[in-house]
């Protein structure tokens, strides 16, 4: 077997993984369901994964690694004088394609201890960049936030942006978490700013494409 094949191959099990337990939660999904649907039997997935936990660690990989690049990307336009209007939509839609990571975060935590470490990490991170963002919204003129009210800023969105699908499950029985419902986390998040925008300012609907 060459290396682009294991590569390939990989891959598509991620793939996959990341789908059913979209759909499914990672605890409903079997390592049989997971070979079938690559197409490949349970042994040779084992060549690859040999537990479950070990898939969980390696899409959190990709998870941390999306986040980061959606970060390194609005801080560029930041640099190039280009704002990122849709910040809070862009973390929405890649909360959208990992969402079983914010649904099932406490299942996880028993599947794959470690993950609660790393995301304390990917949390502190999330937070240094929202508040790069806010401050350069404020130094443009397009938010007038007082200097004591901006780190609760940051930290309420963060909280509304983390847990909002746990909020809807726990407050509102919601048991299938849809595109709607995470358009009304990126309204929830953004009333958090309208006090602080200026006279006029559109409030801009959420934008899936």
């Amino acid at each position: 077997m060459s290396r682009a094949q294991t590569t390939t191959t990989r891959d598509r099990v991620l793939e996959t993984c990341r789908r059913l337990f979209n759909e499914k939660g990672p605890g409903a999904v079997t390592t049989a369901e997971i070979a079938a649907t690559v197409g490949i039997n349970e042994g040779n997935l084992y060549y690859y994964f040999k537990k479950k936990d070990q898939i969980v660690l390696a899409l959190f990989d990709q998870f941390e690694q999306a986040l980061g690049e959606m970060a390194r990307r609005q801080m560029e336009n930041i640099e190039h004088g280009k704002a990122n209007e849709d910040s809070i939509m862009d973390f929405f839609k890649l909360a959208w394609e990992w969402r079983f990571f914010y649904r099932d975060a406490h299942s996880l935590y028993g599947l794959a201890p470690e993950l609660r470490e790393r995301n304390k990490g990917l949390s502190e991170a999330s937070h240094d960049a929202a508040r790069r963002l806010l401050l350069h919204a404020i130094q443009h003129g397009r938010l007038k936030v007082p200097d004591e009210a901006v780190e609760k800023l940051v930290v309420n969105a963060w909280i509304i942006c983390t847990f909002w699908i746990e909020y809807l499950q726990v407050s509102k029985g919601v048991t299938r978490i849809t595109r709607k419902h995470l358009e009304l986390g990126y309204e929830q998040v953004q009333s958090l700013y309208w006090p602080y925008a200026p006279r006029g300012t559109e409030r801009r609907k959420p934008r899936w494409s």
